[in-house]
């Protein structure tokens, strides 16, 4: 059995609250700050509240379907610095979520491909095995077949081709693998940048240092959102702000749609001989991962502890919990130590799935939440449909926040 004390921190976790992948190293004319009061539009046809890639995938969808005047607000002073900026940036597209597979696989095609003109985005395809055990490995089977039918070239493996491509594999507890040749990992600063400079190249306008203080209603409807000193008069509002999701909607006495923001860890190991050729490995049935990063490892126990929108602190209790984990799932993995340790947040709604579409109380308030992980893989899809949403194109009752209303008191 691995001995713990040799996964460690070989720096002071305290230190490190930011991901190698943040967001936010731009700063442009296209981008007004806090200090541009005088520069604020004071009506728009959208608001989307979040600078994230749900809100900025938003924004770049609806100036690409329509003329309508959008105004992104970001509550800190540049885009991508929670979720969208503290993640593993993966490309994975073997759920097990049928109304998710669709959505992953649009967002996926987005990222090796995306849509002419769109600035590069850094896509390094490195493929992925997805491990299975039991009745998991069953669903991660049917998965592979309903990817085969998008044409994802994907295919169902054994334990020893497992370990015959990832060495760090061999003794993983699995009855095969999901090895998906297209997934890979995407430089997720650049995909946020991109999406954000499209949509205001094309008139949408990006605020920052705006803390929305209030959603105001009139006759069940939207009408202004105030961010403390200013107001912004708008039919519609988007709902973007990934953990801060619910606290937005209580100020529009919206729904309260039963999201949770959760923590998860990721942490680097030192150089691995050969991990740059490896894909990402990802045990699902037991709930840890690695992938390539830096000549290393990026690995992470996919804890999911409940925790407040904000800036996650490090639990060096991870350590042992991961080691605790590497050694019944992944032995190899309880041999390495750790160079950089960091958490970040996911949003997740009790389903599972994403939470798009109009809000049943408000008219003009629309959600883009709870990617619960997915953001990365599938923005351009959710994007896409929260934009249709607001434009009365179409709307998916899988994601409609509408399936949670058995549990809503009355207004």
């Amino acid at each position: 059995m691995t001995d713990t004390t040799t996964v460690r921190a070989d720096l002071h976790p305290g230190r490190h609250r930011g991901g190698p992948f943040r967001a936010g190293r731009w700063r442009g004319r296209w981008q007004a700050s806090a200090g541009d009061r005088e520069s604020m539009t004071r009506s728009a046809d959208v608001v989307i509240i979040g600078a994230g890639l749900a809100g900025a995938a938003t924004a770049y969808s609806l100036t690409r379907l329509s003329n309508l005047r959008v105004v992104i607000l970001e509550q800190e002073d540049r885009p991508g610095l929670h979720a969208s900026g503290q993640n593993a940036a993966m490309v994975r597209q073997t759920v097990t979520h049928a109304a998710l597979l669709p959505l992953v696989v649009e967002g996926a095609r987005f990222a090796r491909r995306p849509e002419p003109g769109f600035p590069p985005v850094g896509y390094r395809a490195c493929g992925s095995l997805i491990l299975g055990e039991g009745d998991h490995a069953a669903r991660l089977r049917a998965a592979v077949a309903t990817l085969k039918t998008h044409s994802v070239r994907a295919a169902w493996v054994t334990p020893d081709v497992v370990s015959a491509m990832v060495p760090f594999a061999t003794g993983a507890r699995c009855d095969g693998a999901a090895h998906c040749r297209d997934d890979g990992v995407v430089d997720v600063a650049a995909l946020l940048e991109g999406y954000l400079r499209q949509a205001v190249s094309r008139g949408a306008r990006l605020l920052t240092g705006r803390r929305v203080t209030a959603v105001l209603r009139r006759q069940g409807r939207v009408y202004a959102v105030d961010t403390g000193s200013e107001r912004v008069r708008t039919p519609s509002v988007v709902n973007a702000a990934g953990a801060w999701s619910r606290e937005v909607a209580a100020l529009a006495r919206a729904a309260d749609v039963p999201l949770r923001s959760t923590r998860r860890h990721l942490l680097v190991t030192p150089p691995v001989e050969g991990a740059s050729a490896w894909p990402i490995v990802w045990d699902d049935s037991h709930g840890l991962y690695f992938r390539p990063e830096s000549g290393g490892l990026l690995v992470s126990p996919c804890d999911e502890a409940n925790h407040e929108p904000g800036v996650p602190a490090v639990d060096c209790g991870i350590l042992a919990a991961l080691a605790e984990k590497a050694a019944a799932f992944m032995p190899r993995l309880g041999d390495l130590a750790v160079r950089r340790i960091w958490a970040g947040l996911r949003t997740l709604a009790p389903d599972g799935a994403f939470v798009i579409g109009e809000d049943p109380r408000l008219r003009g308030f629309h959600w883009c939440a709870g990617l619960g992980g997915h953001g990365v893989t599938a923005s351009a899809a959710v994007g896409r449909l929260t934009a249709e949403a607001v434009l009365g194109l179409s709307e998916s009752p899988a994601f409609s926040p509408l399936r949670f209303t058995h549990r809503l008191p009355a207004a």
